[in-house]
């Protein structure tokens, strides 16, 4: 097909359109990590009541599975294949500020499900690239349009956002970069309404920005390919119910504090259809903020539904007051879609019980093993496309052929009493001390690092002190807790312990 025949606003409505179908579910995943889902009633009437007095009792659990990934995801380093490039990553990491942008993406893209980060060079005087900016952008206003032949290819992105009246759009390809906006007021939706966009207000061509890096500056951080679910998306329906109870639980508050009476009569002295306002006066009422009685206002029936309240009847035979709902009825089924929470999200529970129960030693680490697992994942994931990223900044600093390679923080460690038993007998049973550590959570050049210069038996008496070390540790908690011993005194004996094992380490290395 000739290219004149190739309508060139196709891509661009395509990206419109891809962009809109999606930015809903992306507003839904914020609304929910942010915790701002009203309650759902079934009585318009109640929903309506709330709303006009913006009542508000969050009780925000579904940000905990976002949260609790974002948390393991720690970068220990990035480096090069030479000290050079190393020191290159390292002033781009510092000139974008990227220990705070990198974490952020990171909580992007587990609350959207995807998050990009745009990789841009900035060039000096003539083509040289002085340096290169690295910014993260939201997936309600970006998105990557794959080939639907390779979906691991960049066909273009889109990037779409307001600019006071007008709508702005960039198409970015792997060898050009379009600039688009509509007129004042626009919405963009036809064909026709879009115009170029120059740079430059005195060339007219200036909105094609044409380059040769031959792949695109965007790189895409997802959960799920082609693009990713949100890491609390299965959280939406117990957080539903959970916003649910809440708010009816605290509705019941009122009335176990201060209880609804009723007023029972006889029989033969029942009829009430003689009571007039003016059988009561004001000063048996309570009086309004602006000094109007019941009597003034109209609000002085005999039958009044509310926390403290009267039921007032003629002729009383016997009082009472009805009993408010109990809490349990409302916190079981809490405690229960948390806990549905945790199973539909891969969550560890004792990461938000409720109940505060925490688990602790092999039993936390069984529990989170399929977390672990998940936290994993994410790093295989989000280390390509890093990877990927901080590549192509290298290539357009001059580095030919850059291999970056992403060191994570251990997405578990060992750090307790039973653990390092755990590694202890591994290593007594025969399994080598650098794979027990590797198993404990340690990452391979740390372990490499240890046993550099150490013998077996220096590190099997590093692994015995580290072990009675917890053991110590536990054993003076227990006794703190039953107050034998003070909290103080405790990390007295600790930090006194630690500090003389640091020196005598230090004096036989010197040795």
């Amino acid at each position: 097909m000739d290219d004149e025949l190739v309508d060139p606003r196709s891509d661009l409505m395509f990206g419109i359109e891809e962009l809109k179908e999606a930015r809903p579910g992306y507003d839904q995943a914020q609304t929910y990590y942010d915790g701002k889902v009203p309650e759902v009633f079934t009585s318009v009437r109640l929903r309506r009541a709330l709303a006009a007095h913006n009542i508000d009792f969050d009780l925000n659990f579904a940000k905990t599975p976002v949260d609790a990934v974002c948390d393991r995801l720690e970068i220990a380093g990035i480096t090069g294949q030479n000290d050079a490039e190393t020191a290159l990553i390292s002033k781009v990491w510092q000139d974008n500020q990227l220990d705070l942008e990198m974490p952020d993406t990171f909580r992007r893209a587990g609350e959207f499900g995807d998050a990009y980060l745009i990789v841009l060079p900035v060039y000096g005087d003539g083509e040289q690239v002085i340096r290169v900016e690295m910014f993260y952008n939201s997936p309600q206003t970006v998105r990557v349009i794959y080939d639907e032949e390779n979906p691991r290819r960049k066909r273009f992105t889109i990037k779409r956002w307001c600019d006071g009246p007008y709508q702005r759009v960039e198409l970015i390809y792997d060898d050009r970069t379009e600039r688009w906006t509509t007129g004042k007021n626009s919405s963009g939706d036809k064909p026709n309404d879009w115009l170029h966009w120059p740079a430059d207000g005195e060339d007219p061509e200036s909105w094609l920005i044409e380059h040769d890096w031959g792949e695109s500056c965007v790189f895409h951080f997802r959960t799920d390919r082609p693009y990713g679910v949100p890491e609390h998306y299965g959280a939406y329906g117990p957080q539903n119910a959970i916003t649910k109870l809440q708010a009816t639980h605290m509705g019941t508050v009122d009335y176990q504090g201060f209880p609804q009476r009723y007023a029972l009569t006889e029989t033969a002295t029942t009829d009430t259809s003689d009571l007039e306002p003016g059988d009561f006066d004001d000063g048996d009422w309570p009086i309004n903020e602006q000094g109007l009685g019941p009597s003034d206002s109209g609000d002085d029936s005999s039958l009044k539904a509310g926390p403290g309240e009267m039921m007032l009847l003629r002729g009383f035979k016997q009082v009472g007051q009805f009993d408010a709902a109990q809490p349990n009825v409302f916190l079981d089924p809490i405690t229960f879609n948390v806990r549905a929470m945790a199973v539909i999200c891969t969550t560890p529970l004792h990461l938000f019980d409720p109940s505060g129960e925490q688990p602790s030693g092999q039993s936390v680490r069984a529990q989170d093993a399929p977390f672990t697992k998940k936290v994993s994942n994410r790093q295989l994931s989000y280390g390509a496309t890093l990877r990927e990223a901080f590549a192509f900044a290298l290539r357009r600093l001059g580095i030919p052929d850059p291999v970056v390679t992403i060191h994570w923080k251990p997405a578990e460690t060992v750090d307790d009493v039973e653990g390092w038993q755990t590694v202890q007998a591994k290593i007594a049973a025969g399994v080598p001390r650098r794979q027990a550590l590797i198993e404990a959570g340690y990452r391979a050049e740390q372990v490499d690092a240890w046993l550099t210069g150490t013998d077996d038996a220096e590190l099997q008496r590093r692994v015995d002190v580290l072990a009675s070390l917890a053991d110590s540790a536990q054993k003076l908690g227990a006794a703190a807790a039953l107050g034998v011993i003070t909290g103080e005194q405790v990390t007295a004996l600790l930090s006194g312990a630690i500090d003389d094992l640091e020196a005598l380490a230090q004096a036989q290395e010197e040795g």
